[in-house]
């Protein structure tokens, strides 16, 4: 059975950030990994730059956490309460 367009840009949300995944993905982790030596060593222009090449990555987080998931939820709700009229 074929699936519909409306599925599957709805299967394809996830990914429609990949891009700066992709991009990101590298320089995020060495972010996170400096910023994390800056907390540990106090030093703080290790954390500023850690910051930085970690923005992409703590980006792409955020828009999965708190845009997309909640977009999950109301869905849902919204499909139950029109099957239930």
């Amino acid at each position: 059975m074929p699936l519909s367009q409306k599925t599957k840009n709805r299967l394809m949300m996830p990914f429609a950030v990949s891009p700066i995944m992709k991009w990101g993905a590298f320089p995020g982790i060495v972010g996170i990994l400096l910023f994390w030596l800056g907390v540990w060593r106090k030093i703080g222009w290790l954390k500023i730059g850690g910051l930085v090449l970690a923005a992409p990555m703590l980006w792409v987080y955020f828009v999965i956490i708190f845009i997309y998931m909640p977009f999950l939820i109301f869905d849902k709700i919204r499909r139950g309460r029109s099957r239930a009229r």
